[in-house]
């Protein structure tokens, strides 16, 4: 074979695969809409979630020192990608072998996402905030496996005489509120509940029903729970009303806020905040300090310190001081957790309106 047509072969072989490789490589990242999707889709539901969870922490906190809350909605988020691609190849006489060839190619994927944000406002919206919960919404959330005396002790604040800190249910009392035999009450329903004696289910025309399934052994518990609700000694079945009647038993329950006031009773104030009087100090008989942890240590614990936690699950920062929820208690985080979903239950219906602000992210 002669010398100058291997050399040529040999060119054409040297140039010809780097141009291959080129549009092979271009080709490629055309298509950056699947991965977009793989990649980003998880990233923008976790910032969501995450900064709905920080919203409602700030709004309890907001509540606790008296302070307006507000909801602010992510209303649409539309991502838009471009793809820039350029590239250029000098191809040399293959006569000329001491040439040399010049290959460049570049790419880059552009993201402008914009996100549009609406406050949760209107007279609907505050108007579901405020109702009282119904009590099938209460039976519902038993039936889907939640611990009825969680709910209970979040969600009701009188059955008949019997009182759930109902004060609790708006802005910090000076005064201690009545709740010990509540306390007592929901514990023995969730006893009950656990030896799946004890049900709370949907009538058919949406009330809420209390079921007894007495046994011997608990025949006790059985009684006391009669007793309270002002049940016959041989009825095992009761349909809760949200009026208050002359005979029968009464269920008094919370609204969403009241709930969210409720649970803002157990942030721990930072001592400053009390001195300087930004912050309510509720106080016993005695005219000694009372600790909400008596109501609310069961079911949820708000903590409070100067720098930012480090094993917090959530944390804001908000008059100079740390808000946060440890991300090893899961009492505290099933709690928020059910909020989310009492909010969700009762405002989910309503249309988000005005948009507030619209940010495009270049």
């Amino acid at each position: 074979m002669p010398k100058t047509f291997s050399k040529r072969k040999e060119n054409v072989a040297r140039f010809a695969i780097p141009i291959i490789l080129f549009f092979t490589l271009a080709s490629c990242i055309t298509s950056v809409g699947p991965p977009s999707v793989r990649d980003d889709r998880g990233n923008y539901n976790e910032a969501i979630v995450r900064t709905n969870d920080e919203q409602l922490l700030l709004n309890l906190v907001r509540l606790r020192y008296r302070d307006s809350p507000l909801f602010l909605s992510v209303q649409n988020i539309t991502s838009r990608y471009t793809l820039n691609r350029n590239g250029n190849a000098r191809i040399p006489d293959l006569q000329n072998v001491a040439d040399t060839t010049v290959l460049t190619f570049a790419g880059s994927v552009t993201e402008s996402p914009t996100v549009v944000y609406t406050p949760v406002q209107g007279e609907q919206f505050i108007r579901e905030l405020l109702s009282p919960i119904p009590p099938e919404n209460i039976a519902l959330l038993a039936q889907s496996g939640w611990s009825i005396e969680r709910i209970f002790l979040l969600c009701v604040q009188a059955i008949n005489e019997l009182f759930n800190a109902p004060s609790a249910s708006g802005p910090t009392p000076s005064l201690a509120p009545q709740f010990k035999e509540f306390g007592e009450f929901a514990s023995a329903l969730r006893d009950l509940q656990t030896s799946r004696s004890l049900e709370i289910a949907v009538s058919e025309n949406g009330d809420a029903v209390l079921r007894l399934f007495p046994t011997n052994k608990i025949q006790d518990e059985v009684d006391r729970i009669r007793s309270v609700l002002e049940m016959d000694a041989e009825s095992n079945e009761l349909t809760f009303s949200r009026v208050r009647q002359l005979d029968g038993p009464w269920l008094r329950t919370r609204s969403p806020i009241g709930v969210m006031q409720f649970i803002a009773q157990s942030i721990k104030v930072p001592e400053e905040h009390y001195s300087s009087g930004i912050a309510t100090a509720t106080v016993d008989s005695n005219g000694d300090r009372f600790d909400w942890d008596e109501v609310t240590g069961r079911v949820v614990a708000i903590l409070s310190s100067k720098e930012k936690p480090i094993d917090a699950s959530l944390s804001i920062p908000y008059r100079g001081w740390w808000f946060s929820i440890p991300d090893s208690d899961l009492n505290s985080k099933t709690t928020f957790s059910l909020l989310s979903t009492l909010i969700s239950m009762q405002s989910g219906r309503l249309q988000n309106t005005s948009v507030i602000n619209t940010i495009s992210l270049d």
